[in-house]
């Protein structure tokens, strides 16, 4: 369910869902930002529209790694600032449910324009093993994808 408020003058729509970065725009008529909100929320539905696994459906990839796989590694001190990097991008909001191939490449063309290759390199071997954890370990193994 959206949230509608009027702000400094105008209306605000703001929507929230798990796996997706919260979204807000504003609109001069209250109608339009429902509209606006109505829209958002119905894309969600028909593109996110996934089966419901309990494991993973209210915290996200890369917070949970950090969090339990992260700090057993070696290199830990720069695997948690390469995925404190990570968890700027729109990736970072994404639960297992909502993640698709999609999303891998177009993270993957964006940091191409932004950083070196071999950067990119780096962080894309990051996602490939919280995605290899979280099908292994986490219980994972009904993702359509893979």
């Amino acid at each position: 369910m959206a949230t509608i408020r009027k702000l400094r003058g105008r209306w605000q729509a703001q929507v929230r869902r798990a796996g997706m970065k919260p979204r807000c725009k504003s609109f001069d008529t209250k109608q339009e930002a429902e509209k606006w909100a109505r829209e958002l929320e119905a894309q969600v539905d028909r593109f996110g529209a996934a089966p419901d696994t309990r494991i993973l459906e209210s915290t996200t990839l890369l917070k949970r790694y950090r969090i339990e796989v992260s700090p057993t590694k070696r290199g830990a001190t720069q695997e948690i600032q390469r995925i404190d990097v990570l968890k700027r991008h729109d990736i970072a909001h994404r639960t297992m449910i909502g993640l698709s191939p999609q999303d891998i490449s177009s993270f993957r063309d964006e940091r191409l324009r932004s950083v070196a290759p071999s950067t990119t390199v780096w962080e894309l071997a990051i996602l490939s093993h919280v995605i290899e954890v979280a099908i292994r370990d986490w219980g994972c193994r009904s993702r359509r994808m893979w």
